[in-house]
């Protein structure tokens, strides 16, 4: 809920400028400057100097130009969160329709005996039909037009949002969870369940432009299995890139991921793997085999 009271005062572009100077940090270049703070909110870019002051002041020898470079880093970080985790939804639109239409045929999933949870069947069916009702995909026009609206699996599941496509698989019937979950990733689907939660979340994060650098992200810790427990964070952002590169469905696109990363902070040195969850090896980590 919104409530008036008391705040700080609106604060013009010059007098943000003053104050960053009076708490110490250097600015090589104020016109520059005055439009980094023009096109970034003050707010936002203040996040990312958390870690360069104590209190109000910035340790010595700290510029603008290091904070922008944090915040450029997290941009590109959500860049790759957005393209990997894009091929875990697909993916997982392929795996769900693909083997629930096997066992209950291509409309099955119009019916709530074939879920876990009628209600939440229910609520997916409502999202659906008011995706489908706005798509203007190809695909979807020619079943609502030539194919009398009726729509297979395969058809439908195109139109969900991720979200709705992480609830999906969670409501499907525990064996069929299983299956998924031994089939792909050889491991108990308490975990995929987790994971793909998670995935998403790391994409909803990426999709608003939220922060991941220096931060916990506590509404969804990733279930890590015993081996694992304890070796790192699991509400840090590794903690989620671990998440996305067990979900990813091909070797091929985990050695990609890998590598992005690696390239990612080379390309930005003043980001510090700590401030991201990141253990020293991190890459050995995402390597060894979850226990099943």
């Amino acid at each position: 809920m919104l409530n008036e009271g008391k705040t700080k005062e609106f604060k013009t572009i010059e007098e943000q400028l003053k104050i960053l100077k009076e708490r110490g940090l250097i600015i090589d270049d104020e016109e520059q400057a005055l439009h980094i703070l023009l096109t970034t909110n003050y707010y936002r870019l203040s996040a990312y100097s958390l870690t360069l002051r104590k209190s109000n002041h910035f340790y010595d020898e700290i510029t603008l130009d290091n904070i922008v470079e944090l915040y450029l880093f997290d941009d590109n970080f959500r860049s790759l969160i957005m393209q990997y985790t894009s091929f875990i939804e697909i993916a997982f639109r392929t795996y769900i329709s693909y083997h629930h239409s096997e066992k209950y045929g291509p409309l099955g999933y119009i019916l709530n005996d074939n879920f876990d949870n009628k209600l939440l069947h229910a609520s997916f069916l409502k999202e659906l039909d008011r995706e489908i009702s706005r798509s203007d995909d190809t695909f979807i026009d020619h079943h609502r037009k030539d194919l009398n609206s009726v729509y297979p699996f395969w058809v439908a599941i195109e139109v969900t949002t991720f979200g709705v496509l992480s609830k999906l698989f969670k409501n499907l019937h525990t064996d069929e969870r299983t299956y998924i979950s031994k089939k792909y990733y050889k491991v108990h689907r308490e975990y995929v369940e987790n994971w793909l939660q998670a995935t998403v979340l790391a994409r909803n994060i990426s999709a608003h432009g939220s922060r991941f650098y220096n931060r916990k992200i506590r509404s969804c810790p990733v279930k890590l299995d015993k081996k694992m427990q304890g070796r790192f964070d699991s509400m840090s952002p590794f903690a989620f890139v671990f998440a996305i590169y067990k979900l990813l469905p091909s070797n091929k696109l985990r050695l990609a991921f890998k590598k992005e990363l690696i390239s990612l902070f080379k390309r930005y040195p003043f980001a510090q793997e700590k401030h991201m969850g990141f253990p020293e090896n991190w890459i050995k980590l995402l390597e060894e085999q979850t226990i099943p």
